[in-house]
């Protein structure tokens, strides 16, 4: 019998290891994937907003002013949407305003206070919130009356969303206190008798 030298034994063939290999580039494996997730999400937008879904609450409109006022509660129970304008029978315009953050101050009491009134050409509505359109706060503004405002008539008002499209609410007139009774929180009203 005839032993071979270990000179004589051909060395095993190293095979190599594809779990090496894997774990050795993972990282980059990792990093590619995200990057091809962000450009999809980016570029390619597979995923869709819902639709908006837009309620309506105490819509009102201030008596006895030209220019005046309009208010309501939205509540959105869908994806994001935009207003923007507004237009009613009852007045020659009107605009959409909100109060302007560089003017509006903070206490402790209260996150937000006074300001002023700025015109702008369109209001962000978010998805799945309430937003207020208040006296002191979002509201539209009617100006150029077509005839005087008698407490207690409804007035249309037809707003124009973005995704919506046109929504017609009707808007009761009533005087400024009954506005504020009705829409603002109880720290900002006034004590009865002033």
């Amino acid at each position: 019998m005839t032993t071979d030298s270990p000179a004589d034994i051909p060395a095993p063939q190293h095979k190599p290891d594809i779990y090496a290999r894997i774990m050795r580039f993972a990282p980059l494996y990792v990093i590619v994937f995200c990057i091809g997730i962000l450009v999809l999400v980016a570029f390619i937008r597979p995923f869709t907003s819902p639709e908006p879904t837009l309620l309506f609450r105490s819509e009102l409109v201030g008596a006895a002013n030209d220019p005046t006022g309009a208010y309501f509660l939205l509540q959105n129970a869908g994806g994001s949407d935009t207003l923007l304008g507004a237009s009613t029978p009852a007045a020659t315009s009107v605009v959409l305003q909100i109060i302007d953050p560089t003017t509006t101050t903070s206490t402790p009491e209260s996150a937000a206070t006074g300001g002023t009134y700025m015109t702008v050409e369109r209001i962000d509505i978010p998805g799945f919130t309430d937003m207020k359109f208040v006296a002191g706060g979002n509201q539209l503004l009617l100006r150029g009356l077509i005839s005087p405002l008698i407490i207690g008539q409804k007035i249309p008002i037809t707003l124009q969303f973005d995704r919506a499209g046109a929504i017609t609410i009707e808007a009761e007139v009533q005087p400024y206190t009954v506005i504020a009774d009705r829409m603002l929180p109880p720290r900002l009203k006034l004590p009865a008798g002033q």
